[in-house]
């Protein structure tokens, strides 16, 4: 009895060559991130704390208020949406006056454990605070930065607009912001 040879399917060429470059390049990524969740852009976690830092002024957004809801949604979505990573970092210089000069406005958000926003770079996987400029230096490049256990990390993202935070912010009396053009 003979055994009929199959003849080679370039269908099956073509699938298997397809999910050998998908495997490789998810591979590839994952390990370069050290996220094998880095193609998730959904941003759902809870801060502890939020504070307006209004022209040297901490202002408190109270947790589990309405406000405090809306400004963590708001947030979750900017970060969510499209973003890019930047070598631009905080300084402690910087740090230091986003909380006490009196041109600057920033939003700071505290996390009882440290988050990751999952991108396909490798920064920004242990952040315990994410510090957003409304006002002042670096604002008009729609940053945000992080820091870990009292040290800013290297880079910043750059989301799309951070406009609705400060219509937010503005709009809700915490503080009196314009943006920078």
């Amino acid at each position: 009895m003979s055994e009929e040879r199959r003849t080679p399917s370039i269908w099956q060429f073509l699938v298997s060559t397809g999910v050998v470059v998908f495997i490789l390049i998810y591979g590839m990524i994952t390990i370069n991130t050290g996220d094998p969740l880095w193609f998730q852009k959904k941003f759902t976690e809870q801060p502890v704390t939020i504070t307006v830092y209004c022209r040297g002024e901490a202002v408190e957004v109270p947790p589990g208020s309405q406000e405090f809801r809306e400004i963590t949604e708001l947030f979750n979505d900017a970060i969510s949406g499209p973003k890019r990573w930047d070598s631009l970092s905080l300084s402690d210089a910087t740090y230091n006056d986003y909380h006490t000069h009196p041109r600057m406005v920033v939003l700071e958000l505290r996390y009882a454990v440290p988050v990751r926003i999952h991108s396909n770079v490798k920064y920004f996987s242990n952040v315990e605070y994410l510090i957003m400029p409304l006002e002042g230096r670096h604002a008009e490049t729609n940053a945000v930065f992080g820091r870990n256990q009292g040290y800013p990390i290297a880079g910043s993202f750059h989301i799309e607009s951070r406009q609705p935070l400060v219509d937010y912010v503005r709009t809700h009396g915490l503080c009196d912001v314009s943006m920078d053009k």
